[in-house]
Formats: structure tokens, C-alpha cells, sequence
């Protein structure tokens, strides 16, 4: 469904082939007029003519005549001037990422025309009780629109209908789709800035419309009705672009399985599964094997060659020999030498049968590592704590790429891809990726946990799914079955390594 819907606006609006499908009797306004706050009493007045605010006003007003002079500019700010709600949407879908169309998307669609519809009433009252002058009509000018100017002169220019029209746009769509946001809100302030250059309004309308949509937005958010048709839009949005529920279901805590004699040393990292195998590992190496059918513990040892911080676990394709018992072990040290150590692992023991290291740039401290066993690829990942995170993507090495020391050294020339993510992580955890998509466990007490999902081609988060209900610290994931698996950290309690797994099914 996804288009370059940027193109097809231009074209259905330009070429007059877009017409307007919706009627007065189709919109369902949730709240009346009256229901909504009365922007008189809640916003400043419209700057005076005389002061500081107001030579802001004429300064933007002069700048608005000079965007006119760029055609690509003054177009838009044509387009979006055209006042109906069909063009809106269709205007709105690009940055949304998705068409907003009554038989595609019809929940939506639904949430979106009712929603706008309902808070850009908001605009009535100021309009009537400030009747403001229109900056052309102030000037003795034309508007964009000289055609219209004598019947837009009789309705006060503050605020601006159109600006609310698009700030309850954004809202409501970055509701739905919260990894489009920017785009959405990018697109909301463009559309104030076209009322300027339009000459239909002062900047201070604009200023006040953002606000008054989001004061019309927060009201309508408290409306049952509303409520309950933006879920049945999200429902849909999950089924339209293949996003998972990520809904939660307890698996074990795995300390029910452990026998009382068997010694669980270090903090809960990281955890993979291998057909009924889960593998936990702790802090300073010690892995915990479990069977998951028999529910019981299987093996319980101290890794070979491996005292670190055991972060993350991925299980890859290739084995060390034909005897070996699993295909080999991706364990990422997160500290000390700050690689990923390739281990040939079994229920009796292991050894490290190749070392992968990363001598490149843009890490800050430590750095992760993880698979996307299927399609042969390797990734670090790490950044700032509280600030940026970096995915980057290698070949996955195979063991006889290693060299007399049984190493491989990665450098920036090996480099494929970079997923550079500025926000919305806070403490990067275990990681894993599949195909297009990384998986991303994030946070711990007292701070919000965070499972996310990535979009590694759009280079953004998905999803965010809130974790923190869990209690524990989200550690080591592995996808398996249909799930995501992710076991949690107890403080101070290592033999408690508590399994959630969260479906992956729309």
C-alpha cells in the first residue's frame, strides 16, 4: 500500500482529477462546538497594532510575499488552501505513509475526518469574537487568491482554520502511526507557513493555531467514543503495514526450574533458544542450558575462555564440525576486549573457536553484537547511553575467515549498512535482527523499559512496546516460533531469570 504519494497528490490536485467524495451528512462530530474549550478564555488576544508582536507579524507577512516568488513554494501554499477534507487527507497520507481512504483504510479514515472535523470547531468562537483584520486587507494587497479576497475579508483571521485543520491532521495521524511524527508535524508547520505566504493570515494566527488544535485534540482524547474508534485504527494500521502486536505472554521464571544445589552465579544477560534448548547466560560467563519441553535444567557451567559481560546471544547457521551438538554461539562480551566470541558450545561444555572484532568509529564505550543468522549478517550495535545508538551491518564472517589467531577484524571498509537512530533509546540491551526489522530490549529499574521494534530500510523505530509493567530489566532476546523471547533481569537474583515472550503475529 505504501506509495510515493507526495507524486500522486501533485498530480490528482494539479490535473483537477481529484474530487471531492466527502458530504456534510458523512462527518460524526464527537463533540459540538460548545463542548470545546473556548479559546477566548484560554489563549493571549491577537497582538494590538502597535509593538513588538505585531512588527513580528509584518516581518513575516514580508517574507511570505518573497516565498511567493519561488513557484515550487507557492504552489503548496495553493494546495493548501484548497478547504476540504478530502484534499487534506490525501495531503496528509504522505507523510502519514500510508493512504487515509475511506475503502482502504476505512478505520482510519473514520478516526481522521470524524477527529479534524470535531476540533477544528475550536476556530468559531476567537474567529467571531476578535473579527481580525487579514494581513492583505490591512496592506490594501491581494492575497494569493485576489478572486476570494472580498468574501475571506468577512471572517476575522484569527485564529487560522486552516492550521488547526492541519495540526489536528498531525495529531491524530502520528496517534496512530508514532513513528511517522515528524514527517506528520514537519508537514502541519509547512502548512502554517503556506498561510502566511498566502497573505491570508499574520503569524501570530498561526502561532495561536498550533495551540488551539492541541488544546481541541487533548479535550476530544478524553471522549469514550473517540477512544474507542482510534483503537479500532491502530488495530488497523497494525494489519495494513505488518507491524506485530507484541502482545505479552509470562513464560517461566527459570529459577522454579533450577534444582537448589546448582550454583547460578551473575546478573541475567544474554539468552537464546536452540530447538528445545534456552541458553541463559550471566554476567562474568556462566551459562544456565534448559530444557525447554522437560521444563528442567539441562547443563549449568562456567563458559571457556569467557569472564565478560555475556550481553547478548545469537545462535548462527554454521557449525564448528560436524559433531558439534548446536550450530555456533554468537556471545557479545559488551566490555573487556569488546568482541564477539564465536563459541562451539554443548551440554557438557564450550570453547571459543573464533574471535570477531570492530576497529571503526562512531562508538562511544562498548559495543554489542548481533545476528541475522538467516541471512548471513552480522551487526554492532551501541552508541550513548541517553543519546544516539548505531546499527551497523557486516557479512557475517564464516570460520575460515579468521586469521592465524583465530580473529577477524572488521573495519569501516566492511561496513554495508549504518542505522543511526538520534532518539527513543535510552540503554541499549540484547539485540537481534531479522531481515529488514532489529529487535531492541531497552532500559531498567527505575527507568522505563522499552521492547522496540526498528525499521532498519526506513531507518526508525516502529514500535515502542512498554515493558515496564515487567518489573524486571529486559535483557537477551531471541525470535523463536513466532515470538519474540526476552528474559528479564531480577536485581540481586540470579537464579530469577524471568522469560516473557511477545507474539509477533499482526
Amino acid at each position: 500500500m505504501k506509495k510515493n504519494l507526495a507524486y500522486m497528490t501533485v498530480i490528482l490536485l494539479a490535473a483537477g482529477l481529484f474530487t471531492t467524495t466527502l458530504r456534510a451528512q458523512d462527518i460524526h462530530y464527537y463533540m459540538t462546538e460548545h463542548e470545546l474549550p473556548n479559546l477566548v478564555n484560554c489563549l493571549p488576544a491577537p497582538p494590538d497594532t502597535v509593538g513588538e508582536a505585531f512588527t513580528h507579524d509584518i516581518m513575516r507577512y514580508m517574507w511570505g510575499k518573497a516565498q511567493r516568488l519561488d513557484p515550487g513554494r507557492l504552489a503548496q501554499a495553493k494546495r493548501d488552501a484548497i478547504w476540504d477534507l478530502d484534499t487534506v487527507r490525501v495531503i496528509y497520507s504522505e507523510p502519514f505513509g500510508y493512504e487515509v481512504d475511506p475503502v482502504k483504510t476505512p478505520e482510519i479514515y473514520r478516526l481522521f475526518v470524524n477527529g479534524v472535523s470535531t476540533i477544528e470547531q475550536i476556530r468559531f468562537r476567537p474567529k467571531a469574537h476578535y473579527f481580525r483584520m487579514r494581513p492583505y486587507a490591512r496592506f490594501h494587497e491581494s492575497s494569493i487568491f485576489p478572486q476570494d479576497d472580498a468574501w475571506l475579508a468577512t471572517e476575522g483571521s484569527y485564529p487560522s482554520g486552516h492550521t488547526i485543520r492541519a495540526w489536528s491532521a498531525a495529531l491524530i495521524l502520528a496517534e496512530v502511526n508514532p513513528a511517522a511524527a515528524e514527517a506528520l508535524f514537519h508537514r502541519a508547520v509547512e502548512s502554517g507557513e503556506s498561510r502566511v505566504i498566502a497573505g491570508c493570515h499574520w503569524q501570530s494566527d498561526v502561532d495561536a493555531s498550533a495551540s488551539a488544535a492541541c488544546i481541541g485534540y487533548a479535550v476530544l482524547h478524553a471522549n469514550a467514543e473517540y477512544q474507542a474508534q482510534a483503537e479500532k485504527a491502530r488495530e488497523e494500521f497494525r494489519r495494513i503495514s505488518g507491524i506485530p502486536s507484541l502482545k505479552a505472554e509470562f513464560v517461566c521464571d527459570f529459577a522454579d526450574w533450577t534444582p537448589a544445589d546448582e550454583e547460578v552465579t551473575g546478573s541475567t544477560q544474554g539468552f537464546a533458544i536452540h530447538d528445545k534448548y534456552a541458553f541463559v547466560l550471566h554476567d562474568k560467563g556462566r551459562i544456565c542450558i534448559f530444557d525447554m519441553k522437560k521444563k528442567k535444567m539441562a547443563a549449568n557451567f562456567m563458559l571457556e575462555g569467557n569472564t565478560s559481560h555475556c550481553n547478548n546471544a545469537c545462535f548462527g547457521v554454521e557449525k564448528a564440525s560436524r559433531r558439534s551438538q548446536f550450530p555456533l554461539l554468537y556471545i557479545a562480551s559488551c566490555g573487556g576486549e569488546n568482541c564477539c566470541y564465536v563459541t562451539d558450545v554443548t551440554l557438557k561444555g564450550s570453547r571459543i573457536v573464533q574471535k570477531i572484532f570492530y576497529t571503526g568509529t562512531d562508538y562511544a564505550g562498548t559495543i554489542d553484537w548481533c545476528l541475522d543468522a538467516e541471512n548471513g549478517f552480522i551487526y554492532t550495535y551501541g552508541g550513548r547511553n541517553g543519546d544516539y545508538k548505531l546499527l551497523k551491518k557486516f557479512r557475517l564472517p564464516k570460520l575460515s575467515d579468521s586469521d592465524a589467531n583465530g580473529e577477524v577484524h572488521l573495519t569501516d571498509a566492511d561496513v554495508l549498512d549504518v542505522t543511526r537512530l538520534d532518539k527513543g533509546i535510552n540503554i541499549w540491551q540484547g539485540s537481534i535482527v531479522r531481515g529488514r526489522y532489529a529487535y531492541l530490549p531497552d532500559g531498567y529499574p527505575p527507568y522505563e523499559g522499552f521492547l522496540h521494534l526498528v525499521d532498519l530500510d526506513g531507518k526508525r523505530i516502529t514500535v515502542s512496546r512498554n515493558v515496564t509493567d515487567m518489573a524486571d530489566e529486559p535483557e537477551g532476546i531471541c525470535l523463536a516460533d513466532g515470538y519474540a523471547y526476552v528474559v528479564f533481569h531480577t536485581s540481586g537474583e540470579p537464579r530469577h531469570s524471568k522469560l516473557w515472550r511477545f507474539s509477533l503475529q499482526q
